[in-house]
């Protein structure tokens, strides 16, 4: 269990710590915001005549899924199904957390972590715009829109007993505004891991700690449950996060390193400094 814990450190990046410790200016961050959600409304606007393009992509992964055994999507959306309570909590934290926790945990990262806050709204910044690109080039129809599949819309059976449309999580009359062919990769997950890890490798709560493991987790499940996204999806929104939270780590690394030094002769440059920061020690002879 250590050993795979020191893995998982040294692919995900320490929310990298810029020179200024202070974090940037609350109106430039919301100009970042502005940004992103104007290139999602631009890659959803394309989305026109995607249907059969969609369609194909979506039982394109469905067969890949059925050939190596990994297509647990009917048999998760049949227990909720079947457990009208449950698929109503699981409607809710479809609808609901996503939208929350992420926000929740940028604005606790500003507050109370400021230090890590750039590198965690970079690496949360970039993910999304290559999310957005694969929507844009790989619209995927979810399990739950295909016309000759057997997954329920969980969201939509349930939708009378929550704030969300049938069509879509949005909420009632806003469906319009969501994009149905983002499927692959998966940013519900994608965020998710994203706002685990943060909060598991910078609290001291251990029940946030403990959140933070569960949530990704819970998320996965939940998406495809519902119908809503391809185990596939899923990973590929896990993978994408990690690997631009590596890529992060590194350009980090190389903004930081003093010119001409590698990462082992820094690391041990720094060791050195260290030590000779204690006290010397009496000479036995003097």
């Amino acid at each position: 269990m250590a050993n795979t814990a020191r893995f998982i450190r040294h692919l995900l990046p320490r929310a990298s710590r810029p020179p200024n410790n202070r974090a940037p200016r609350w109106w430039a961050e919301l100009l970042l915001v502005g940004m992103l959600y104007a290139v999602y409304e631009t890659t959803r606007g394309l989305q026109r005549g995607w249907d059969a393009s969609a369609d194909g992509n979506g039982r394109s992964i469905q067969r890949w899924e059925n050939a190596v055994h990994m297509a647990p999507e009917q048999s998760l959306n049949q227990v909720l199904h079947q457990l009208p309570v449950l698929a109503v909590a699981a409607a809710y934290f479809y609808a609901t957390l996503h939208y929350v926790v992420t926000p929740a945990v940028l604005i606790w990262l500003y507050r109370r972590h400021p230090a890590h806050y750039r590198g965690a709204r970079t690496w949360l910044a970039t993910v999304t715009l290559a999310a957005l690109v694969a929507y844009w080039r790989f619209p995927t129809t979810p399990p739950r829109l295909l016309s000759d599949g057997d997954i329920h819309d969980i969201v939509a059976d349930v939708e009378h007993w929550g704030w969300w449309s049938g069509e879509t999580s949005a909420p009632q009359g806003l469906g319009s505004l969501v994009n149905e062919y983002a499927a692959m990769p998966s940013l519900h997950v994608g965020w998710a891991v994203w706002s685990g890890w943060l909060l598991f490798r910078h609290s001291r709560q251990k029940t946030l700690r403990g959140c933070g493991l569960a949530y990704p987790v819970l998320t996965t499940l939940v998406v495809v449950a519902t119908g809503n996204h391809y185990l596939a999806d899923a990973v590929a929104g896990a993978l994408l996060i990690v690997l631009f939270g590596s890529l992060t780590g590194l350009v980090h690394n190389v903004r930081v390193r003093p010119p001409g030094t590698s990462t082992g002769s820094a690391e041990r440059s720094a060791r050195s400094g260290a030590r000779r920061v204690r006290p010397d020690r009496p000479d036995p002879h003097p």
